[in-house]
Formats: structure tokens, C-alpha cells, sequence
């Protein structure tokens, strides 16, 4: 495929003068790791690779389905041990790189390592046509991004038609994800309908039927995705990431007690995996992840009081002393750490502030760890809020409302850190709780008007509206970071103005984005008695009763 890299060659040229060594393309907590363990992947990638020894080849194939499987760190650690074992492995370093994507602190010199490593490689001709085709795929969304990477493993795919990775990566890189409103957009009908047609010519690998599954996960509705989360796992049993993605079409299909249970699942295979690799929770934000989604599930369930100390339980996870900037040290403390008081703001309970504000890292604590994350911004938005929330318990309007507006200067200072939070490798982070600090802004201003003169509360539809407006379904697999669907809040403002039907259709909507969840099915319960729909009423108070006596082992 001359055409196809000779930008490449250009680029190469440059960096060969003085060409890093392999240990330097290798991220230093990999290096702290022995060998990784070699697991099954039944319908995996199998393919010819380049490299001077079987063990080198092993090694690839293992990175290259755990990259497929989205645990980049544990397909690091097998790209590392091939690079290791055939310095000229060009596949070795295209994974590599193509792990190290959104570089960290603790990541982003051996990304450049291995990116000079991968291009001195082509420039001496290392590689298939096929494995240069990839690194031609990997510079172009470098250079370009994803149109640019689509447009490049598109051509590879071409030239390549029964090869399974090119057809994938050119499916992801060409998705567009959902618009403001949750329609797809074009791109993202194409990338899933492209991505439908691998599963079906491949249906017993899990390769093209996680990848469909992991960009279709923003979705509105994935009730007639379901049954294909369930085949991923029956395919791989036991592998981690896949009982996590069950677990999240599970728990957005409303389906809580099981949810819970393939978080709990998804948690305790991460902490067998790490007792065996000797791995610590700084490089494994995956147990967390599915930790923190395990506490939600039992929420939206309606065991409010085992999520509670589960919450406390996961928060208390003490982060790593020795690297403050690592992948699980900043999931805790965005995510896990903040648990606890996203939960009790969601429960409602007067005087429930207090220890949701008592909750959260203490100032002074966190002022040690600012050059090392930007969760501060997050933690103390949650400050400001909780605090509004305290002051419109005690009916102090006027307070809530200075609390809000310096709320929103907080907010006005984070929006300038975006570059800064793209640059250190935050930015999903960051741009999840800027969201929901809006959302959480637009909520409370909403209840300082409901609480107001009967002449201004009127004004709190239009709050509530565009809390609900901005509320979308959480990325990355990720449990909601508001863990109330807004629209409830139009449901009690109906209410209260004595509008049950509507008030009705507004917990309809809560339902759509929170399937099953208890607290909105209360909610609605009340709405229909007083719509005077009774038969519907006791039918909603039954499956309350039916979702918290559920037991996902029946």
C-alpha cells in the first residue's frame, strides 16, 4: 500500500536520529508489572503477525483483544512484553500507541517514545502491508482525528476486505455519537449498520459485537440491544469489561437487581485479576467504575440504605501516595470520592446536606492534589450546591440564591480549564462535571423559585425544563453523575400546581431516561392518585414493591 503511507515516510524522517529504546516507549507502571497472564479469547482476534518469536506473536494477539475489549492498561502491559521481545514489532508499537491515546502525566513520554519507535519502523520497511496500513490508519488520526483515521482504515479495509480490526476501527472512528436531542446522528447510523453487518458475518466473535454494543451504549432506549450484551458474555464468560457493559444496557433497560449483581460480578473479577497480577487499585479504575455503578443500580433499585454504605465504602478507598496523577487515584477522586454526597443530594432527606457536604474531601486535602487533577472543580461545584440545598432548607431564599450565583462564577472560571483538562488527559472527566454542574444549577434555581412568591414560581417550569433538557445519558459506560432524572422535578412542580396529567407525562419522561428506577415510579404513583387514575396507581405501587424484593439470582 505505497500510496497509502507515504506521508508516513516524511514524518519518519525526522526522528531516527536519535531513536528512543524500547523501555522508554513502555509507560513506567507497566514496567513496575511482571509478565502479563494469557487468557482465552474464544472468536478473538487471530491473526499473522510480524514479530520474531511465537511468545513476541502471543503477546500481540493478547493486547490486540484486550484492546478490542477496551481494557487498554492490561493490553498495554501484553504490547510492552512483545516490544520487549521483538524490538521490530511494528504491530507491537501501533498498540502500544494506540493505548496510550489520551495521554496522562504518567503516560505521555512513552507515547512519544513509541510514536518516534513506530515511525523509524515503517521508514525501514518493518511490518505487512496489512500492519503498515494500520499505522498509516493510527498517524492519520493523529494528524487529523477521527474523520482522518475513519477515512484511512476505510482504504485499509478496502484493500483488506476479509480483515475483521480495519472494517472495526474504521466503524468506530466514523461514529458521531448522538445529538443534544439523542437521535443518532448519520455517521452513527452508518457506523452502526457497518459494525451489524460484521457481527452477523462474524457471529461467534465478540470483537464486532462489543464494539456495536460500546457506541450504541449513549442510546435513549437499549431495550433491543439487551439480548446482545447477554450473547457478549455467554461468548467470553468472565472477562471483566463484558460483565460491566452487561451491567450497564442492564441497568438501563431498568433491570437494577441484575445490574447490581453483574457490578458486583464485574468488581470482584477486577479484584481477582489484581491480586493475581499484583496489581493496585491506581492502575484498576475499573473496579471502581463498576463499584460506584453496583451503588446506583442499588439506588435506583430502592435499597437506598445498602448503596449508602456501599457509597462510604468505595470513597474510603484511600488513593495512591506515591502517584496522585494515575488512571485510579483520578477516578476516586471524581467519581468514588464524590459518591457519597451525589447520593444523599439525590435521596432528598431534609438535613441530609450536612453529611452529604461532611462527605466530600476536605478542602486542605485537596488543595494538596491540584496539580494533580482538576477534581477539585467538580468537588467544590458540589460545595456551592450542597450548600444552596442547605439554605433553602432552612428557607433562607436569599442565601440560596448568593450561593448560586457564586456557583455560577465557579462555573464561568472551570469552563477556562477545558484546554488545560484536554492537555493532562481529564477531559471526559471535566466535561461530565461541568454538565452536571449546570444541571445541578438549573435544579436548584428551579426550587429557590418553587420555594418563592406564588408570582415567581412559575418561573421554575422553565428551570426544570432545561435541567431535564441537559441531562443526558452518562458516556463511557459510566453510572449517571446526577442521580435524579430532572424531569421528576417538572413532575412535582405539576403537582403542586395542581396539574396531575401533566405531572403524570413529566414522571413518564423521568421513566424513559431512568427505566424502573423506584423513586420516579413513587413519584408517579402519587400523580396518578391524584389523577384519580387509581387501577394505574396501585399497578405502579405493586412494581415498586416487585423491584425491591427482587433477587437477580431467581
Amino acid at each position: 500500500m505505497p500510496a497509502l503511507i507515504a506521508g508516513i515516510l516524511t514524518i519518519a524522517a525526522a526522528v531516527a536520529a536519535d531513536l528512543p529504546d524500547v523501555e522508554a516507549a513502555i509507560p513506567a507502571p507497566v514496567k513496575a508489572l511482571g509478565q502479563p497472564a494469557m487468557l482465552e479469547f474464544p472468536g478473538g482476534i487471530r491473526m499473522a503477525v510480524s514479530a520474531a518469536t511465537e511468545e513476541a506473536q502471543a503477546h500481540v494477539l493478547q493486547g490486540l483483544n484486550h484492546l478490542h475489549g477496551g481494557w487498554e492498561f492490561e493490553a498495554s502491559r501484553h504490547f510492552a512484553a512483545a516490544m520487549r521481545e521483538d524490538p521490530e514489532c511494528l504491530l507491537a508499537h501501533w498498540g502500544m500507541i494506540m493505548c496510550l491515546l489520551n495521554p496522562t502525566p504518567e503516560t505521555s513520554e512513552a507515547r512519544i517514545a513509541a510514536s518516534e519507535r513506530m515511525l523509524e519502523l515503517i521508514e525501514q520497511g518493518k511490518g505487512t502491508e496489512l500492519e503498515r496500513g494500520y499505522a498509516y490508519g493510527l498517524v492519520k488520526y493523529i494528524e487529523e482525528g477521527p474523520a482522518g483515521a475513519a477515512n484511512a482504515f476505510h482504504k485499509v479495509a478496502t484493500r483488506f476486505p476479509n480483515d475483521l480490526q480495519a472494517a472495526i476501527f474504521a466503524a468506530l472512528f466514523k461514529r458521531g455519537g448522538f445529538d443534544e436531542a439523542g437521535d443518532a446522528t448519520p455517521d452513527q447510523e452508518r457506523a452502526e449498520k457497518d459494525l451489524l453487518a460484521l457481527v452477523e458475518k462474524f457471529p461467534q466473535s465478540p470483537v464486532p459485537l462489543n464494539a456495536l454494543l460500546f457506541i450504541r451504549a449513549e442510546a435513549r432506549d437499549l431495550t433491543d440491544s439487551l439480548e446482545l450484551a447477554q450473547r457478549l458474555t455467554r461468548l467470553v464468560p468472565d472477562y471483566p469489561p463484558f460483565t460491566h457493559l452487561l451491567g450497564h444496557y442492564q441497568w438501563r433497560c431498568g433491570q437494577h437487581a441484575m445490574a447490581a449483581s453483574s457490578f458486583g460480578k464485574a468488581a470482584s473479577q477486577y479484584q481477582e485479576w489484581m491480586k493475581q497480577q499484583n496489581v493496585s487499585v491506581a492502575d484498576c479504575p475499573e473496579w471502581a467504575k463498576a463499584e460506584c455503578y453496583r451503588v446506583v443500580a442499588l439506588a435506583s433499585k430502592g435499597d437506598f440504605k445498602t448503596a449508602l454504605a456501599a457509597a462510604r465504602e468505595v470513597a474510603a478507598t484511600p488513593l495512591s501516595a506515591e502517584r496522585p496523577a494515575s488512571p485510579g487515584s483520578r477516578f476516586l477522586l471524581w467519581e468514588a470520592k464524590t459518591l457519597p454526597a451525589r447520593l444523599l443530594l439525590h435521596g432528598d432527606a431534609r438535613g441530609s446536606t450536612k453529611d452529604a457536604t461532611a462527605s466530600l474531601p476536605k478542602p486542605a486535602d485537596l488543595k494538596k492534589l491540584h496539580e494533580h487533577s482538576l477534581a477539585y472543580w467538580w468537588i467544590d461545584g458540589l460545595r456551592f450546591a450542597l450548600e444552596a440545598r442547605r439554605l433553602l432548607e432552612k428557607n433562607d431564599l436569599l442565601g440560596a440564591r448568593e450561593v448560586l450565583e457564586a456557583l455560577g462564577r465557579h462555573s464561568d472560571s472551570m469552563s477556562k480549564m477545558r484546554t488545560f483538562a484536554t492537555a493532562s488527559g481529564e477531559i471526559s472527566f471535566f466535561s461530565r462535571a461541568f454538565r452536571s454542574l449546570e444541571v445541578l444549577a438549573s435544579e436548584l434555581r428551579g426550587q429557590v423559585a418553587m420555594a418563592g412568591p406564588a408570582a415567581g414560581r412559575e418561573t421554575a417550569y422553565n428551570w426544570f425544563s432545561a435541567a431535564a433538557d441537559r441531562q443526558h445519558p452518562a458516556t463511557l459506560l459510566l453510572p449517571p453523575s446526577i442521580l435524579t432524572p430532572m424531569a421528576t422535578r417538572l413532575g412535582e412542580f405539576h403537582l403542586k400546581a395542581k396539574r396531575p396529567a401533566e405531572a403524570v407525562e413529566a414522571y413518564q419522561r423521568a421513566l424513559a431516561a431512568f427505566p424502573n428506577d423506584t423513586g420516579v415510579l413513587s413519584g408517579l404513583k402519587t400523580a396518578l392518585e391524584a389523577a384519580g387514575k387509581t387501577t394505574e396507581a396501585a399497578e405502579t405501587a405493586a412494581k415498586i414493591e416487585a423491584l425491591k424484593n427482587e433477587n437477580p439470582e431467581r
